[in-house]
Formats: C-alpha cells, sequence, structure tokens
C-alpha cells in the first residue's frame, strides 16, 4: 500500500476527530466510543505504515542481490566458456566414454566333445587345432573344459564355417561331435499351486489350460517347493516365450498365479555358502540365520521346536554373514535386495540369461515311471493335443499331516459316511438313492 493511501486514512480520521469534537448535538453515548476507537484506528494505521515500509526496504535489498549473483553467474559461466575453448581436448563426448567402457563381446561359442568318451579334452582341442585349416575362420578363445573343448568365434561365419568342418570331416565324424550350447534360459515361478495339482501334470496343465499350444516342448520342470498348504513350482522356459508368459494370468489345477522370474544361485541353503550345494554341505544339522549370522541346530528334541525355529520367530538383528567376511557394510540380511553380494550375483546370471523373444530352445522332458500320463497311448488318426486333454490325471494325495488327521469329527457330523472307513487308504464315493 503506497503512502498516499495511508495519508488519505490519516486525513480521514482527523475529519472524524474534528466532527465528534465540534459538533454541539451528538450524543455522549455516540461520542465516549468513538473517541476510544480513534486511537486505536491510529496506531493501528501507523503500525502498517512501518510494515510496509520496511518490506519494501528488504524487497529493495533482495533485487539487488539477485542482480549481483546474475552477474556473478554470468561471469563464471564466461570463464567456463572460455575454458573449454581454449582446451577443446578436455571435452569427452558419449562415443569416447563408450570407447573408454567398452562393452563385453558377444561370442558365438561351439562346444566340441568326444562321443563314447574315446578321447580327453586335451586331444580333442589338438586333433582340432593340427585338422581344421584358420584360414576362413576367425577364432577368438579356445579353452578346454572338464567334458568338452569350447571355440569361441566373432560372428555367425566364422562358426558356422568351423561346425561343417568338424562335422563333415571323415576322421571327426564318428569321434566327435561340435554343436552350439544351449543358452541359459529365464527361470520363473509359481506360487501357492494346491497340492490337488499332480506334480507329474504341471506342463501339460499349464498348456491345456492357457491354450499355450506353442508352450509345447519349450517349458520344463524343475522342481517344487513344498509348504504346509501350498506349493510353490519352479520352472525354465524358452526364451520367446518369456514375455508372453509374463504379460498375462496363469491358471493351473485350482489355482491363478503370475510367473514371476526368479534366479537359482545356487547356494548352500544351511551355511548360505556359493562354494557348495545344500546336499553336499558339511553341516547338515545347523543351519544359519540369515538376519543375524548365527547358526542354530535343526534337531528336534522330545516333539519340540528346534533351536534354528524357535530363534527365526524372534530373532531382529541384521548382521549380513556374507558381507562381513567382505568387510563390506552388514546392516541387512543376508541374501536380501540390500545386500550387495546377492545383487552382484544375481547380475551375474542375469547378464548371462537369453531373453532373445527369436530364440527357441526345445527341452525332452523325460517321461516319469509308473504314471498313468505315460501309459496313456494315442492313436495314430487323434492329434497330440487331442491326447493330451483326454490322458487320466492322478490327483496327488494331500500332506501326511492332512491324511493323519484325527476323523472322529467327520464320523459324529457326517452320519453317511460309514465309521470303519480309512480315509487315508482308499477313496470314499458316495452313492445317491
Amino acid at each position: 500500500m503506497s503512502n498516499f493511501n495511508f495519508r488519505n486514512f490519516q486525513k480521514t480520521i482527523d475529519n472524524l476527530q474534528a466532527a465528534v469534537d465540534n459538533h454541539p448535538r451528538v450524543s455522549n453515548s455516540v461520542v465516549a466510543p468513538a473517541k476510544e476507537l480513534l486511537p486505536f484506528v491510529r496506531s493501528f494505521i501507523e503500525y502498517h505504515r512501518q510494515t510496509t515500509t520496511r518490506l519494501s526496504t528488504e524487497i529493495d535489498n533482495y533485487k539487488k542481490q539477485i542482480s549481483d549473483l546474475n552477474n556473478i553467474n554470468e561471469l563464471k559461466f564466461q570463464k567456463i566458456i572460455d575454458k573449454l575453448e581454449s582446451e577443446p581436448h578436455t571435452i569427452q563426448t558419449t562415443s569416447a566414454t563408450t570407447q573408454n567402457n567398452p562393452q563385453k563381446p558377444n561370442f558365438k561359442t561351439v562346444l566340441v566333445k568326444p562321443k563314447n568318451n574315446l578321447l580327453s579334452p586335451t586331444e580333442v582341442k589338438e586333433a582340432i587345432c593340427n585338422t581344421v585349416s584358420t584360414l576362413d575362420i576367425k577364432c577368438n578363445q579356445v579353452s578346454i573344459n572338464k567334458t568338452n573343448v569350447a571355440f569361441k568365434f566373432p560372428n555367425e561365419s566364422s562358426k558356422n564355417e568351423f561346425i561343417n568342418r568338424v562335422s563333415n570331416d571323415p576322421n571327426f565324424n564318428q569321434a566327435l561331435e561340435a554343436y552350439e550350447p544351449t543358452p541359459k534360459c529365464p527361470t520363473i515361478v509359481l506360487k501357492n499351486l494346491d497340492y490337488s495339482t499332480n506334480e507329474s501334470e504341471i506342463v501339460n496343465q499349464l498348456i491345456i489350460q492357457n491354450d499355450l499350444d506353442d508352450l509345447d516342448n519349450h517349458i520344463k520342470l524343475l522342481f517344487t517347493i513344498k509348504k504346509r498348504y501350498y506349493f510353490d513350482a519352479v520352472l525354465c522356459i524358452s526364451p520367446h516365450m518369456f514375455n508372453k508368459l509374463q504379460q498375462r494370468t496363469l491358471y493351473l489345477g485350482w489355482t491363478a498365479c503370475n510367473a514371476e522370474e526368479t534366479f537359482l544361485l545356487g547356494h548352500c541353503s544351511n551355511c548360505l555358502n556359493f562354494q557348495h550345494r545344500t546336499s553336499t554341505c558339511p553341516n547338515k544339522n545347523n543351519k544359519k540365520c540369515k538376519k543375524c549370522g548365527l547358526s542354530f541346530s535343526t534337531i528336534r528334541r522330545d516333539h519340540q521346536q528346534s533351536e534354528f525355529s524357535t530363534h527365526i520367530k524372534n530373532c531382529a538383528n541384521h548382521k549380513c554373514c556374507l558381507c562381513l567376511e567382505k568387510n563390506l557394510p552388514t546392516d541387512h540380511a543376508a541374501l536380501s535386495d540390500q545386500c550387495p553380494i546377492y545383487q552382484k550375483k544375481v547380475r551375474f546370471i542375469k547378464d548371462r540369461t537369453c531373453y532373445d523373444g527369436q530364440k527357441e530352445v526345445k527341452f525332452f522332458n523325460r517321461p516319469l515311471p509308473n504314471t498313468p500320463s505315460n501309459t496313456h497311448t494315442t492313436s495314430p488318426q487323434q492329434p497330440q493335443q487331442q491326447s493330451r486333454k483326454n490322458s487320466h490325471t492322478d490327483l496327488t494325495p494331500p500332506p501326511k499331516h492332512l491324511l493323519t488327521a484325527p476323523t472322529s469329527h467327520l464320523h459324529r457330523h457326517s452320519p453317511s459316511i460309514p465309521p470303519n472307513l480309512d480315509l487315508s487308504t482308499q477313496p470314499y464315493t458316495r452313492k445317491f438313492q
């Protein structure tokens, strides 16, 4: 508000004061409150006038500071430009950064292994290197493994030429086999599946219930993880079907689930070590807590919970045992998303996993013995899909703790069930009249 407005207010108050003092006919009941109000109005106007003046001064100071900063920034910016123009070699472009940090080359690998173990990998390498000419082949590296020899080539033409020469050479045809290694396929997990789903029929039911006929021979069941009421299924899938499964809801038996990608790190579940598997762990009776890193016994005594089961329910400490060995921060649980060692292992596996949508990998699942699906034969006139749909599904029995539960309550509340019937050994079918 300007000083002119304040002067107008002041003049108005003065006129009101003169009218109250000089008018003879004004009642005292009106004059007394007006005289009491006028000093407060004067002080209120004076206070706001001073406040406005102070704020105006501060605004002018801020404007001056902003102007000074703009001048300083312009000078600094000009100095930076002058320095860059005088030293153009200090500017690093994106291409230069890429050259300093080159990507890992994508080699084409071919494995050569002896047939019937007639030759050792060292003898295989010597035979190929002394026989196959390298005039038309560019090879980057040759490495000897336990059972085969790996040849790495920079392009497809050299790889195909090498495979043709080894396969068509009469000296190698009977003793050696050259082939491309199967790429590392993505791994998915289907969680919380009902126990009514037979493990041997998981792949078939997944194909039938979700109309995934093109998934046939492109998915493989690796193992299952048992839980109390449900179980998880871990499957390996061809790269060209990975995105297709992740973008939809899958139905399997009496369960609807989503395909979640998982990474098999190959660590020991007892001591959390990456040097060996759980089956070869020297401490099979002890298990290490992922949170605090301490080991406890898994042996149950007198039908009581083990020390490990009791500990994990009350453990609230976070001290990663993996990072402790590497002198890294340990304020997190082992094998968690905050663990740098776990993240490194996951990146290592993910970088070597093939996600190419054009790459098809076929799995040849071995039939399980003594299953109805394997004894079922398909007539020549019927297609393969029809035989899969008509195959009998053997339901997996529920867990033992459900089978061995007392059934007396069933006899009391269900008089139609014979009391001498053993529900755990034979099926029961109620006959309707």
